[in-house]
């Protein structure tokens, strides 16, 4: 199906009554998710994500503790940003949400420079055997080296 075939087929949907409250709904998430990622820093915004709005209580999942904490931390400036459209905001940890933000960040192999393998690779060669040359080599062979480093 082309993008302009979906298009007109939600825009029909989005006109039928039956259909109306859930895209009314979906366009004031997609709205709030907007402005949220506007108010967070970049790195913030990677761990979480806008869940249900319902009532003037919006929900946000975080992807660890830590995240959740920050949140939290800020959530007295994320409501007034909000104006009136927000009353509250409740913070829940989801590790859902990471597995998703980390499967696609885990299938690109860590970089090395051609140098700092080769100095890698010279190190744990002058090293007796140990956990710490065991890690090395397995930085070295966990990592791809990347020929335009330096």
């Amino acid at each position: 199906m082309t993008t302009r075939r979906v298009d007109n087929f939600l825009s029909i949907l989005s006109g039928m009554p039956a259909h109306q409250s859930l895209f009314v709904s979906a366009n004031q998430i997609i709205q709030i998710q907007h402005l949220f990622l506007r108010m967070i820093s970049p790195q913030l915004a990677k761990r979480c994500v806008i869940g249900k709005f319902s009532d003037g209580i919006l929900i946000i999942y975080a992807d660890s503790s830590a995240i959740a904490a920050k949140l939290r931390q800020i959530t007295p400036s994320l409501l007034s940003k909000f104006d009136s459209q927000v009353v509250s905001i409740q913070i829940v940890v989801d590790a859902r949400c990471r597995r998703n933000s980390m499967s696609i960040s885990s299938k690109q192999k860590p970089q090395l420079s051609q140098s700092a393998a080769q100095d890698l690779n010279q190190l744990a060669l002058a090293m007796p055997v140990s956990p710490l040359r065991t890690a090395i080599e397995s930085l070295l062979n966990n990592c791809k080296p990347n020929p335009n480093f330096s």
